[in-house]
């Protein structure tokens, strides 16, 4: 995905200082940059946030939205549960290389990671809880994600935003009552509460994971390579790791050359490593985000149909 160029000697000086436990801004080889959380972004969504890894204007930034919405069971769906639909969009002014029809196959690859660690059996997220009447009536969750700014670290930042916004997901109560027509027949019938004071948070989304992107560089790899690092990366790596301290997802990408067998275990094993202290550090911002719900810096500019759904 890196569209940056650099010189020979700007390529020799990443490698060597990474092959040498040194990296340009200062952090060891699996230390994240600085991240920035937000909730309540979206007013009318039921749940929304926004993750930036990197300092504003040098960072990824990305907008998550998950907006709900009762659907009609029909014959071939799943009997007893909800669905989610997973959608990421990157904006034309995020990279020069999402111009026109630039961003295709990269929002192909991000949705698809994300349906995968959101919608898979190891998400957390039961998606039994989401149905309403079975064979009759169930929820569908939206989640639409717009990359807002790339500086590397995307596929990260996605998943960090999601967990985010789906933690931050409220849904109304469903009233189920059964009623009985003129012939005698009893049936399920249901209502949906219109009070924002009564409403309930997903059922399993503290379950979900969290991702890391390991890179490739020269001998030795890197976790969250900035977009100067990317632009060397021979090969990357995203693990996607459960609270529970399983491997939910791993999914490569920018394969220059392939990953070693030994080099795969290792990184695996590396992700499993650092996953807790990423959970804390994800606890700690989700917090503070909490107090100031819906409270930003800086306004997105996304220069995109995004938002108009909401």
């Amino acid at each position: 995905m890196a569209s940056l160029i650099l010189s020979p000697a700007e390529q020799d000086f990443i490698i060597r200082g990474v092959e040498k436990g040194f990296r340009g801004d200062g952090r060891g080889s699996l230390d994240r940059r600085e991240v920035t959380l937000r909730t309540g972004m979206i007013s009318q969504a039921n749940g929304s946030a926004r993750c930036r890894i990197g300092s504003l204007g040098v960072g990824t930034d990305i907008l998550v939205g998950v907006k709900a919405e009762v659907n009609t069971w029909a014959a071939g769906e799943p009997e007893e549960c909800g669905t989610i639909v997973c959608n990421v969009e990157c904006s034309p002014s995020a990279a020069q290389e999402f111009e026109g029809r630039g961003a295709d196959e990269i929002n192909v690859e991000l949705t698809q990671l994300l349906d995968r660690i959101v919608g898979g059996e190891q998400s957390g997220l039961d998606l039994r809880k989401l149905c309403i009447i079975p064979r009759q009536a169930y929820w569908v969750l939206h989640i639409d994600a717009l990359v807002l700014d790339v500086k590397g670290g995307v596929a990260d930042a996605l998943v960090w935003a999601t967990r985010a916004a789906l933690l931050a997901t409220k849904l109304p109560r469903v009233v189920v009552e059964s009623v009985t027509d003129d012939s005698g027949v009893a049936r399920a019938e249901f209502d949906v509460v219109d009070d924002a004071e009564d409403q309930m948070g997903l059922e399993g989304a503290r379950d979900l994971p969290l991702a890391a992107t390991f890179n490739q560089i020269g001998r030795r790899y890197v976790v969250d390579a900035s977009e100067q690092e990317e632009a060397v990366t021979q090969a990357k790596l995203t693990v996607a790791v459960s609270p529970k301290m399983e491997i939910c997802a791993i999914q490569k990408g920018g394969m220059l050359k392939g990953f070693a067998p030994s080099l795969l275990s290792e990184i695996t094993q590396t992700a499993l490593r650092i996953a807790k202290e990423e959970f804390a550090r994800f606890d700690a911002l989700f917090a503070e985000a909490s107090k100031h719900n819906g409270e930003l810096d800086e306004e997105p500019s996304t220069g995109s149909t995004f938002l108009e759904p909401f």
